[in-house]
C-alpha cells in the first residue's frame, strides 16, 4: 500500500459469529492525491463504512468490502450530481437514484452508469418511465408532460424514435412512425375536431 501518511485513530474488537477480527478506523492519504477515512479489516483492507476523496474533488460514502465500493453508499462528483443507491465491485449496480444539480432526478434498477430501468422526472414536472441506456431513454417507454400530453411507444437515446402514440388533453392523437420527436414516415393523426389524416408524415407535417 503506497501511502503518505497513514494516522489510526480507532481500533476495536468485534465478535460476529463466535470469531473475534479487529477493524481499524483510520485516515489514509495516498500518493495519487486520495484520502480514505473509514474502517479496515483486521488484514489492513479497506473494508466495513468508510469514505474515500478523490483530488478532482469526487467523493464516496458507504460501504466497502475487500477494497471496493459495495454494498449501501453515495457517490458525489464535483459537478453536483450525487448518486446514492447499492454498489458492486466499483459498479454501480442495483436499486438507486440520481439526483442532478438542475433537480431532476432518476430512480431505478442500474447495472452500470444509468444502464437499467426507472422513471426520470424533469424539475419542471415532466416524466419518462421505461428502460435507459447511459441515462438517456432507450427502448419502449411512457412520456408524460405538465399539460397532461401523453407519448407511449419507442425511445432512441431520449429520443422519440419509432412506433409510437401521443395524446394530449384536447383529444388530438398521433399513432405511427417517429424520428428525433416528430412524425415521420406513416401514421394516423387525429386533430381535436375530429379531422383525420392518415399516411406519409416528415419532419412533422403531412405529405399526402
Amino acid at each position: 500500500m503506497k501511502t503518505l501518511k497513514t494516522a489510526v485513530l480507532l481500533a476495536l474488537a468485534l465478535t460476529v459469529g463466535g470469531n473475534a477480527y479487529a477493524q481499524v478506523v483510520e485516515t489514509t492519504t495516498y500518493d495519487d492525491g486520495r484520502v480514505y477515512t473509514g474502517q479496515r479489516n483486521g488484514r489492513g483492507k479497506i473494508e466495513g463504512q468508510g469514505m474515500m476523496t478523490w483530488p478532482n474533488g469526487d467523493r464516496y460514502e458507504g460501504q466497502w468490502k475487500k477494497g471496493n465500493q459495495e454494498g449501501e453508499g453515495t457517490y458525489t462528483w464535483a459537478n453536483g450530481l450525487v448518486y446514492q443507491g447499492q454498489w458492486s465491485k466499483n459498479t454501480i449496480k442495483g436499486h438507486g437514484i440520481f439526483r442532478f444539480p438542475n433537480g431532476n432526478i432518476m430512480e431505478g434498477e442500474w447495472n452500470g452508469m444509468g444502464n437499467g430501468t426507472g422513471y426520470l422526472q424533469w424539475s419542471d414536472g415532466t416524466r419518462y418511465e421505461g428502460g435507459f441506456i447511459n441515462g438517456a431513454p432507450q427502448g419502449q417507454g411512457t412520456k408524460t408532460w405538465p399539460n397532461g400530453d401523453r407519448y407511449e411507444g419507442n425511445f432512441v437515446q431520449g429520443h422519440m424514435t419509432g412506433q409510437g402514440t401521443l395524446t394530449s388533453k384536447s383529444g388530438m392523437s398521433y399513432t405511427g412512425n417517429w424520428l428525433n420527436d416528430q412524425f415521420e414516415g406513416h401514421g394516423k393523426y387525429v386533430s381535436a375536431d375530429g379531422t383525420v389524416m392518415e399516411g406519409n408524415f416528415h419532419a412533422g407535417k403531412f405529405q399526402n
